[in-house]
C-alpha cells in the first residue's frame, strides 16, 4: 500500500494520541510505510479469523501493510509447507513465498508444537530457528521473536500441561539467546493472563484471547494509548476494520495458498496448469483491499499521525 493513500487526519481528539509510544523505546521497532510478514503455525493462521493484532497497528503506525503467512502445523524447517514433498522443499517454499510477500519487518511465533518434543528435537528447533532468522535478516527484514504463552490447564478431561509448559520454558531461554545474538526484538506471550481463559481444551484461543495477546505485544513494543480503544465503543466502525481486514487476508490466503495447487503447479499441472497465471493475479486483489482500508481510514478520520 502506497503509504500517501493515509492523508493527515487532524481530529478533535488526536491530542489524545499524539505520543502513542513509549519514550523510553529509543525508536519504534514498527516503521511508517513497513510491510509486515507475520509468520508461524496454527497460532498465526488463525489471526485471519481474529486479525486484532493487525487492526490495532492499522491504526497506530501509517501506511503499515500486513501478510499473514501462517500455517497450521508449521515449523521453523517450513515442514507443512513442503506439501508433498521433503523438508528441504518445504522451506524453499517458505523462502519462494517471502520473494512476493516482500516484508522488512517479520514477526515470528515459533515453539509451540515443538515445546511437545523432546529435548534433542527442542535442541533441532533452535539451530534451525537460528537460521530461519538469519536468513530473513539477510533478505533485509527486521525482526520480532514471540515467545508463545503457556497452555492452559482445562480439567481433568484434557492433558495436563506441566510438561508442556516446563518445556516451554526451556525453548523461552533459546529463543531469548537467539534475538541476542541477532539483535531481534523479543515479544514475550509465556505468563500472558495466567488466570484467565482464552481456549475451551487449552490450546486455540479464541477472540478475547487475540484481542487481549494483541494488546500485550503493542504493550511490550512501547505502544502507550491504543488508537482502537476510541473506535471499540463504535462495534459498526470495529466490524468494517476487521471485515476489511479479513477480505483482503483471505485474497492473500489464496494467492499463497490456492487450493488446487495440486492441479497449478505439481504433479497434475498438466490437466490445469494453464490457469496458474490467474494466482499471481490475485495480488491486484490484495492491493485493491488496501486500498480500500486506507481510504476507509481516512473517511472515518481515523488514519494515524505521520
Amino acid at each position: 500500500m502506497d503509504p500517501a493513500c493515509f492523508s493527515t487526519i487532524c481530529s478533535a481528539n488526536q491530542a489524545e494520541v499524539q505520543d502513542p509510544v513509549d519514550s523510553s523505546v529509543a525508536k519504534p521497532i514498527i516503521q511508517p510505510g513497513d510491510r509486515i510478514a507475520l509468520i508461524g503455525g496454527g497460532w498465526v493462521e488463525r489471526m485471519h479469523n481474529h486479525p486484532w493484532l493487525e487492526m490495532m497497528l492499522t491504526l497506530e503506525v501509517p501506511g503499515v501493510t500486513f501478510r499473514n503467512m501462517g500455517w497450521s502445523g508449521d515449523t521453523v524447517f517450513g515442514d507443512a509447507r513442503a506439501v508433498f514433498g521433503s523438508r528441504p522443499d518445504g522451506y524453499q517454499r517458505l523462502m519462494r513465498d517471502l520473494e512476493f510477500a516482500a516484508p522488512n519487518l517479520a514477526i515470528l511465533c515459533y515453539g509451540e508444537n515443538e515445546a511437545h518434543g523432546s529435548q534433542a528435537e527442542r535442541d533441532e528447533f533452535l539451530k534451525g530457528y537460528h537460521k530461519l532468522v538469519e536468513d530473513l535478516k539477510r533478505k533485509g527484514c527486521r525482526i520480532v521473536m514471540v515467545i508463545p504463552r503457556q497452555r492452559e490447564d482445562a480439567g481433568p478431561q484434557f492433558p495436563n500441561p506441566r510438561y508442556y509448559n516446563g518445556n516451554l520454558t526451556q525453548l523461552a531461554e533459546g529463543i531469548r539467546k537467539i534475538a541476542t545474538d541477532h539483535q531481534a526484538t523479543i515479544v514475550d506471550l509465556q505468563k500472558l493472563a495466567p488466570d484467565k481463559r482464552f481456549t475451551e481444551e487449552g490450546v486455540v484461543w479464541n477472540d478475547q484471547g487475540y484481542q487481549e495477546g494483541a494488546r500485550e505485544i503493542l504493550a511490550q513494543l512501547g505502544y502507550k494509548k491504543l488508537s482502537i480503544d476510541r473506535m471499540l465503543p463504535n462495534t459498526d466502525s470495529v466490524s468494517q476494520l476487521r471485515t476489511a481486514i479479513q477480505s483482503k487476508n483471505e485474497w492473500f490466503f489464496h494467492r499463497y495458498r490456492p487450493q488446487n495447487e495440486t492441479y497449478l503447479f505439481l504433479f497434475r499441472k498438466h490437466e490445469q496448469g494453464n490457469n496458474a497465471v490467474e494466482v499471481e493475479q490475485m495480488e491486484k486483489f490484495v492491493r485493491d483491499g488496501e486500498s480500500k482500508i486506507a481510504q476507509w481510514l481516512t473517511s472515518e478520520k481515523l488514519a494515524p499521525a505521520p
